[in-house]
């Protein structure tokens, strides 16, 4: 059987000198994809750590993937932490811009851009 390249898959790695945890993003992150990001991210999210998720081996999002990325960072601001998202493109960028939530996320190129400004007011 071959694998479904749609399927969406996520990992996330820590670091010990910065407060954050970075959240790769893979695949469809669509209805059946919300599910899996936050069973994964709950302990995330539950913890101390601001998130930065790297969309750039995301290929598809929906909706209801927006809206999922959107309430995980509203769970972290309420806690006095924060989510960007690095390497943005494509659909992921249209939808960001169109639906006027490119104001709501803080975006950058690099992890290492981001990674520099964790902590930093608005971020």
């Amino acid at each position: 059987m071959m694998p479904n390249d749609d399927a969406f898959t996520t990992w996330i790695s820590t670091l010990d000198d910065a407060p954050v945890a970075i959240v790769y993003l893979c695949g469809e992150l669509d209805t059946a994809g919300v599910t899996l990001l936050l069973a994964d991210l709950k302990e995330v999210i539950n913890g101390n750590r601001s998130i930065l998720f790297d969309a750039h081996l995301l290929s598809y999002i929906d909706a209801t993937g927006l809206s999922a990325l959107s309430s995980v960072q509203k769970a972290l601001k309420d806690t006095g932490r924060g989510a960007c998202i690095v390497g943005a493109h494509g659909l992921l960028e249209r939808i960001l811009v169109l639906s006027g939530a490119e104001g709501v996320f803080k975006r950058y190129e690099t992890a290492d851009e981001a990674i520099a400004e964790v902590g930093n007011p608005g971020w």
